[in-house]
């Protein structure tokens, strides 16, 4: 089943201080890069950036950007259907960051699950959310 991508998962994987959630998202990326199953929003990508950014500078930063584009995952730009989805997903859910809206968007747009730990997916009746 196809799989979108969220923040917290790349978090994680980058950033985790714990060995085995290291290796679970490790081989979680390699699955869904080998099955051709792995959807990385834009959104996601501005987000991972920013994050890496501000903990390991802008070189860094700009590296793990290409290496993610560049890394097999599907990239999903925000178009005007997953555009429109999103503001009624926000418009419905109030407390939800559009990035989450815009996500979970992605998610429903394409008939993919969300890979994520974050609790805000579960209250969209639309959307999936599993994790590692």
């Amino acid at each position: 089943m196809k799989t979108v991508l969220d923040t917290r998962f790349l978090t994680e994987h980058f950033y985790s201080d714990q060995t085995e959630t290291k290796q679970k998202t490790t081989k979680k990326l390699m699955e869904l890069t080998e099955r051709r199953e792995g959807i990385l929003p834009t959104i996601v990508i501005s987000e991972i950036t920013q994050i890496t950014c501000e903990k390991r500078g802008r070189e860094v930063a700009e590296t793990r950007c290409l290496a993610l584009i560049e890394s097999g995952l599907q990239i999903q730009d925000l178009n005007r259907i997953i555009a429109k989805q999103a503001g009624l997903l926000k418009c419905q859910h109030k407390n939800i960051p559009m990035g989450d809206c815009i996500i979970a968007a992605t998610a429903i747009i394409n008939q993919a699950r969300i890979l994520s730990d974050d609790p805000h997916f579960d209250t969209i009746e639309e959307t999936k959310r599993s994790w590692i």
